[in-house]
């Protein structure tokens, strides 16, 4: 059993590191927006939920853009959940095969607009 300071610390990792990535990866997206004349590449590799969104809506709706801001956050939340219990490598490979699944689907099916 690890003791309390480093159990935290297998918590906390993760989540910090999350929220640090967050405003870089939302700067790069909204930057391969181009302020609509991009061609969004990095938004739907890196927030392909919130991408695919626009296929039934045909715009970025305010829900999603609130899913975008809280994905990698709930991503370190969940690594720090799964590393205090020692399968931060299981969460991991799991969370990347999904995203990635959502990031091909993005990338094949994502409208017109957001090509």
């Amino acid at each position: 059993m690890l003791p309390p300071l480093m159990k935290a610390s297998a918590f906390w990792t993760p989540l910090v590191i999350s929220l640090v990535a967050t405003p870089i990866c939302l700067l790069l997206g909204i930057a391969s927006g181009g302020a609509g004349h991009g061609d969004y590449f990095l938004a739907r590799l890196l927030f392909p939920f919130t991408m695919l969104s626009t296929i039934p809506f045909g715009s970025i709706t305010t829900p999603f853009i609130l899913l975008a801001i809280a994905q990698f956050p709930a991503y370190g939340m969940i690594l720090g959940c799964a590393n205090e219990r020692g399968k931060f490598m299981h969460a991991a490979c799991v969370m990347l095969f999904v995203h990635g699944l959502a990031a091909a689907f993005c990338l094949m099916w994502v409208g017109e607009n957001f090509s």
